[in-house]
């Protein structure tokens, strides 16, 4: 069911799931058993930027792991994604991870290190605002989930959060758009939107939430000081969010009545660049 991003209904659901995420954060803090390994169990791959090198890929990797007892390995590096082959080929590291761990489904976090021209082979560019760079970069989206999860094995695409810097934010509600639309027609793939997870009631960015989704409450930080980069408790909130889809995706458990409004489906134009 959808819900309208000013609806009361919008508001009731997005503060009872944030307050399930907050007892989920808890509750990741909290001792456990770790389950012991199963060499049957699903197998998931883990591959993106700095998300996934720093807390949100640890903590959902530690999660699927020892919550859920998947198989899991985690592939991150900080300053890369798909634009720029010539720094960092996620394509060739990519296919060696697959090759190696053959994975049944896989989680890819890119977008922050994207929003930038596209090195092309032979050395020439498509610079951000020219027509063919949606078209360029969507053919590397499908291209790169052609290697992690080939032949429809179920492919979860997590997208950006909303951002303080307002050029930035622009830039990662475009990538937004094509992620959510190249998994749309993809079989087997999803893209989870957290654009508005760690946002206000409004939709607008935030340095802090409630901690319990209730209003008036004690707040905690969720974003780290440059407004692009999350906090530990904002990476936590990321992390049971998706790792509640991907399981349930996986499990074939049925996925609770609770919706956040996503992400305007298109951007406004994104001012030129200055200078």
């Amino acid at each position: 069911m959808s819900t309208s991003p000013g609806s009361p209904r919008s508001t009731c659901t997005r503060r009872s799931l944030l307050r399930g995420l907050a007892a989920a954060a808890a509750a990741a803090l909290a001792p456990r058993t770790a389950r012991a390994a199963d060499p049957s169990a699903t197998r998931i791959l883990i591959v993106g930027d700095s998300m996934i090198a720093g807390a949100v890929g640890l903590f959902l990797e530690n999660g699927l792991r020892k919550v859920h007892g998947y198989q899991v390995r985690r592939k991150g590096k900080s300053s890369t994604g798909l634009a720029r082959p010539d720094f960092f080929s996620w394509p060739t590291e990519a296919t060696r991870q697959v090759e190696e761990f053959q994975p049944d489904a896989a989680v890819v976090m890119f977008g922050g290190n994207d929003v930038q021209g596209l090195r092309m082979p032979g050395g020439g560019w498509i610079t951000w605002h020219e027509p063919g760079w949606a078209e360029e970069y969507a053919r590397r989206v499908n291209a790169f989930a052609d290697i992690v999860a080939p032949g429809g094995k179920p492919l979860f695409w997590i997208g950006m959060p909303v951002m303080r810097p307002e050029k930035f934010h622009l830039r990662v509600q475009r990538v937004n758009t094509i992620y959510r639309a190249e998994m749309a027609i993809r079989p087997g793939a999803r893209f989870i939107d957290i654009w508005r997870l760690l946002a206000d009631d409004d939709g607008e960015y935030t340095d802090r939430l409630d901690a319990d989704g209730e209003p008036g409450g004690k707040t905690v930080r969720v974003r780290a000081g440059d407004g692009i980069h999350l906090s530990i408790e904002g990476a936590h909130r990321v992390e049971a969010f998706a790792r509640e889809i991907i399981h349930e995706t996986l499990s074939g458990a049925p996925t609770p009545d609770v919706a956040i409004a996503p992400a305007p489906a298109e951007p406004p134009a994104d001012p030129a660049p200055a200078g």
